[in-house]
């Protein structure tokens, strides 16, 4: 059960990762969705 404790960190630094991924992709959707408002 020890390697558990050392995969932690690790893992605590992909969730990060994947959230920052998340954020940057609803930015450039909400980007995208105003640029067709304007083609409108």
């Amino acid at each position: 059960m020890e390697y558990v404790g050392y995969l932690a960190p690790i893992a605590f630094i992909f969730a990060l990762f994947a959230l920052s991924q998340v954020a940057a992709l609803k930015k450039e959707v909400d980007k995208l969705k105003s640029e067709l408002n304007k083609l409108k």
